[in-house]
């Protein structure tokens, strides 16, 4: 993330020294990872923890809200890292979770694109965005996600982007287009196994793969 070399000809002063605050902040955090691989194991495990984190305060302020009041939560996600596939069950649990208590989630993106966060908003109705330029995050951040979901029907944002509904297999940790399901935890694997690496469920063999036994022999 760039703070510093860029020009602030035209910028308003107090917006530039909020967006470099917040850029700052962003950076150290990125920078406390001390490696590469650290930082992609950090990112999934932190990315589904604060997810259930945001959710667990927004069920407690709409329990305690007073009588009458309607609240409408949200949860922005600023990521600058790429996605960890093996937190993809934590991750799509607490998105469908989010939908599920009408909780929309925004995803403002600094680096490559995430096929989580695409489908996060996707599902529960929040605005996905990749910002180009980092030095444009505060412009981004006010036009963009602060105002209501519903408000921003009114105003021209940047369209969504094509949304890969693909699901990460539990044994490679790849995108798939057609895989095995599991029918108790819903894990996605790319190839037929007789036991769920996730659950421990057994299967039986599928049928085609039966009578090609029984031809064979």
């Amino acid at each position: 993330v760039m703070v510093t070399g860029e020009s602030t000809a035209g910028k308003f002063e107090g917006f530039d020294k909020v967006n470099t605050t917040i850029l700052m902040g962003i950076k150290d955090i990125m920078m406390e990872c001390s490696s590469a691989e650290e930082h992609r194991q950090l990112d999934g495990a932190l990315l589904s923890g604060a997810l259930i984190k945001a959710l667990c305060y927004s069920n407690s302020v709409c329990k305690n809200r007073a009588p009458g009041n309607t609240i409408h939560s949200r949860i922005l996600v600023i990521k600058g890292s790429p996605d960890c596939r093996g937190q993809y069950m934590a991750i799509m649990n607490s998105i469908f979770a989010a939908q599920k208590n009408k909780v929309s989630i925004d995803a403002c993106i600094l680096g490559e694109d995430s096929t989580f966060l695409q489908q996060a908003s996707e599902i529960t109705g929040g605005t996905y965005l990749q910002v180009q330029e980092h030095g444009q995050l505060t412009q981004y951040l006010l036009s963009v996600f602060l105002m209501g979901v519903h408000f921003r029907k009114s105003f021209n944002i940047p369209p969504p982007s094509k949304v890969d509904f693909r699901a990460a297999c539990q044994c490679h940790n790849i995108l798939t287009d057609v895989g095995y399901v599991c029918s108790v935890c819903m894990s996605v694997f790319c190839s037929f196994r007789p036991t769920c690496v996730t659950c421990s469920a057994h299967f039986k063999l599928p049928t085609a793969i039966l009578k090609g036994k029984k031809g064979t022999g």
